[in-house]
């Protein structure tokens, strides 16, 4: 259980996201409008699949 959560660094929410499911190395230069129609996102070069979002989601709203 998680009590408090207390972060100076941005985005620490997506280094969550990429902890809880496959993160897939992709490239910089990647078109994220192309990437989203296939259920993808791009953090940089890191592709991370809309579900790992969703698992995200179901891991924090209990908390």
């Amino acid at each position: 259980q998680v009590d408090v959560l207390v972060t100076t660094a941005g985005g620490v929410e997506e280094d969550l996201i990429k902890c809880l499911a496959p993160t897939y190395i992709g490239d910089f230069q990647l078109r994220g409008r192309d990437l989203r129609q296939s259920g993808i996102n791009r953090i940089g070069n890191l592709l991370v699949p809309n579900d790992n979002y969703c698992k995200f989601e179901d891991w924090l709203m209990p908390i």
